[in-house]
């Protein structure tokens, strides 16, 4: 599924004396200096030791681009994993335990067990049947908006366990519960958040007329099939759109989950705020899990990765919504 997300390699940061991007900002760090988007010069700095997030909302709210960290004065970057080893399951099911409570894991893995049939209902229909089975969607959706309220973390966590034969079906649930999460810390209304969830459950299901060989496909695919890959979010607005009074929220994240800020996604080309807003959501959510996620191929990438390559994509996102994920979600520590 690599090929839906195009992004370059990670670019690793310097050993010494080490300038980082904000969404690698932590409490603890000691900012020696920062690189302003200011073309006047009249920005004043003095160093300072990070206390407390407001002092990271803060640097996220101003103009400063990037700034320079003094480890010998204050916490250092957490290193990225350089990875090449098989997934060790176990390892990551110990770490999730140590980042949350048995409790909390547990809740999240019934979650999960309690949705699956109501989601692999939703898939089957637009596979077998060529239409979309709304009320399974709807009850998946309430139950992942119920262990998002307090277990969003865990939940997102235990669905990056995904096995080959998963990847399809925990995706979806991913998405739909990270999109649930940042909706809440948007400060949307709950039934705002919730058709965010149904969009997040079915944002891919055009996916399900593809053939299997192009999604089970790790390499390059030909221009013929990266063809018939752009054509998946018409085919799922098509299949939710067959449900009478559809919601426009969730058709639109259907149908423009894949549109760029710069004008350049498909499949209409929209830019901008000609995006819909739930579909600008949608995307930010998409690519996270994407990049985040295990496969059996391959490692995840960090938290860090994954946003620093977000954010150094510019013209993919909305960039105030990136910046508002990358606070409201990252930083604040809802997700690990």
């Amino acid at each position: 599924m690599d090929h839906f997300y195009p992004f370059l390699k990670f670019e690793a940061a310097p050993a010494m004396r080490k300038r980082i991007r904000l969404q690698e900002l932590r409490v603890g760090m000691f900012v020696d200096e920062v690189e302003s988007g200011s073309q006047d010069g009249s920005v004043r700095f003095s160093p300072f030791l990070v206390s407390s997030p407001t002092d990271i909302r803060l640097m996220m709210n101003s103009n400063v681009m990037t700034v320079v960290i003094d480890v010998g004065k204050g916490r250092d970057i957490e290193p990225a994993a350089v990875n090449t080893q098989p997934f060790d399951r176990a390892h990551f099911e110990t770490t999730l335990l140590q980042t949350f409570s048995a409790n909390d894991v547990s809740r999240a893995r019934r979650c999960i067990e309690e949705t699956k049939p109501h989601i692999r209902k939703v898939v089957s229909a637009a596979r077998v049947k060529g239409g979309f089975a709304g009320d399974a969607a709807a009850v998946a959706v309430e139950g992942i908006m119920s262990a998002a309220s307090s277990n969003a973390g865990a939940l997102i966590g235990v669905a990056k366990l995904k096995e080959k034969d998963e990847i399809t079906f925990l995706h979806s649930l991913a998405v739909s519960a990270l999109m649930i999460s940042f909706g809440r810390t948007l400060g949307l209304a709950e039934e705002d958040v919730r058709l965010l969830g149904v969009g997040g459950l079915v944002h891919d299901l055009g996916k399900m007329a593809l053939p299997n060989a192009i999604l089970k496909n790790t390499g390059k695919l030909t221009d013929d099939e990266m063809e018939l890959v752009r054509l998946h979010p018409r085919r799922g607005y098509e299949l939710v759109s067959s449900l009478p009074n559809a919601p426009r929220q969730v058709l639109d994240i259907c149908l423009h989950h894949h549109e760029k800020f710069d004008g350049s996604g498909y499949p209409s080309g929209l830019s901008g705020e000609r995006i819909p807003y739930v579909a600008r959501v949608a995307a930010i959510c998409d690519v996270y899990d994407a990049l985040t996620t295990i496969r059996p191929y391959k490692p995840a990438w960090s938290q860090a990765e994954a946003t620093n390559m977000m954010m150094k994509s510019p013209g993919h996102f909305d960039p105030d919504l990136l910046a508002a994920f990358v606070s409201n979600m990252v930083i604040s520590g809802t997700l690990h």
